[in-house]
Order: C-alpha cells, then sequence, then structure tokens
C-alpha cells in the first residue's frame, strides 16, 4: 500500500504534520508559499493515487493544515466545508479530477506497473500503468523549475507509439504556472519521448 498521509503521519507521530505544512517546512501558508505548498501536494497525490496506492486523509484535499491528533481533535478541527468553497476550492477540484481519473480507466487499478525513469539528479520520476487495453505514463519532477525545452524519458514501454497528455496537476485551473503538453499527442522514437514537465508537478500521458 502507498499512502502519503495517514492518521500516524499528521500530528500524532512525534515530529510529523499535515503534507501541505511539511512540502514547505512549516512556513506560513501564504502568497508565493502557499502556491510551492499545494504544488508538492498535488504532486504526492498524483504519484501515490495512481501508483500501487489508493489512499489519501480526510481534509488534505482543501488544504486542511492543522494536525490531526487523537488526544486534541476538538481544540485543531477545521472547517472542511468552508475551505472546499473557499481557499480550498481549486486543490478540491484537482483531487476530484485525479480520483475521477483513477475510477475511469482500470489501468490505474491493475496489477500492472513499471518504473521506467528515477533520475535522482534531475529529481524525475515516471512509472507506467496498464491493463488489457489501455497504457499510461505517469511522469513527475520535484525540480523547481519546469523542464520548458522537454525531458526525454527513455523506456522499452515507449517504443514508437503515440502518446497524449490526459492530465496535468500544475494546470492553471488547479492554481499551478500551466506548464505541460497541452494535451498534445506526441510521438516516440526508438523508446524515448520528448515531454515538458512542470515543476513540482505530474503529467499523466495515455498511449494512443
Amino acid at each position: 500500500m502507498v499512502y502519503h498521509e495517514s492518521h500516524d503521519d499528521v500530528g500524532n507521530r512525534k515530529g510529523s504534520a499535515r503534507a501541505i505544512v511539511t512540502a514547505v517546512n512549516g512556513a506560513p501558508q501564504v502568497g508565493n508559499t502557499r502556491t510551492w505548498a499545494q504544488a508538492r501536494v498535488r504532486f504526492a497525490a498524483t504519484m501515490s493515487l495512481l501508483s500501487a496506492g489508493k489512499m489519501f486523509f480526510m481534509g488534505e484535499e482543501v488544504g486542511a493544515a492543522k494536525p490531526y491528533r487523537y488526544d486534541d481533535f476538538m481544540a485543531n478541527r477545521e472547517d472542511i466545508v468552508g475551505l472546499a468553497s473557499g481557499a480550498g476550492a481549486r486543490l478540491f477540484d484537482f483531487y476530484r479530477q485525479l480520483v475521477a481519473l483513477s475510477v475511469r480507466h482500470r489501468a490505474f487499478r491493475s496489477r500492472s506497473i513499471a518504473v521506467s525513469v528515477t533520475d535522482d539528479a534531475r529529481r524525475v520520476i515516471a512509472f507506467h500503468r496498464w491493463d488489457g487495453q489501455e497504457e499510461f505514463l505517469v511522469a513527475g519532477s520535484l525540480g523547481n523549475s519546469p523542464f520548458v525545452s522537454g525531458y526525454v524519458p527513455r523506456g522499452d514501454r515507449l517504443r514508437d507509439f503515440s502518446w497524449r497528455e490526459v492530465f496535468n496537476s500544475d494546470a492553471l485551473e488547479y492554481s499551478g504556472w500551466n506548464a505541460g503538453n497541452g494535451g498534445a499527442t506526441i510521438q516516440a522514437t526508438g523508446g524515448a519521448l520528448n515531454v515538458v514537465l512542470p515543476a513540482c508537478g505530474v503529467i499523466v500521458l495515455s498511449r494512443s
């Protein structure tokens, strides 16, 4: 089971906190800091929910930031409904679209997964998900700058297929910087594919 938040890791375990808090080392969630915090949360959620895991912790989908501890829960309650329609509305929409993508395509619920890129130097990771009918490439970067000229993942599964971008965690509608491939179809050649990767973001491509 893959997950990025659980009830033990949002305040109960010593030193733990909500992902949106740890994403920016506890800095105040205002202005540009909030933008980076949400981008890193979207990265973590996309990578975990589209890999082998299907769990996230209540409240993270709207940007809840207070610790969730067993002994003082009432003192740290947050207005989840208010966040969903206010400051966390765009993050909430991102989670809805991400969950819908996972539900709509059985490939994300299959047992078939292959990690194709682990580029520690450039902070990039990519993996494939597939079933008998569809295949997807999930590629993400935790770098602080987008690969605007492209990043080239390589792998046997890319072959000479065409790949269409179907999801981008950095989309403007999610309060991202909108770096990506604009839903374009990109042609792989000899197992190599040149794609734009956002900063602290993930793109999902479907094999055509």
